[in-house]
């Protein structure tokens, strides 16, 4: 899984351009504690490491079990959890 890193910050500003009605501390909350969960090694409930950007919207999951696709070559993930190969 070769996600697009992007930091944190960045990705709030992105998504706060794209969804203008979401507060922007509402946001970085949901992503904080989706990488804190990631990081303390929460999985998906198929056994692969969530993806945090699209679980701080709709719950801890992996990228496939949100999406329905394998490929995430063109989606972003949160720079710090984007080694998934060495997800604790």
């Amino acid at each position: 899984m070769v996600f697009a890193p992007i930091k944190l910050k960045d990705y709030v500003q992105k998504h706060l351009k794209s969804n203008p009605r979401d507060k922007e501390a509402e946001v970085v909350a949901d992503l904080q504690s989706a990488l804190a969960a990631y990081k303390a090694g929460e999985r998906c409930r198929c056994g692969e490491p969530i993806w945090v950007i699209g679980s701080s919207q709709v719950g801890l999951m992996c990228f496939t079990c949100i999406t329905g696709e394998a490929d995430p070559s063109d989606d972003y993930e949160i720079d710090e959890a984007c080694d998934k190969l060495r997800a604790p």
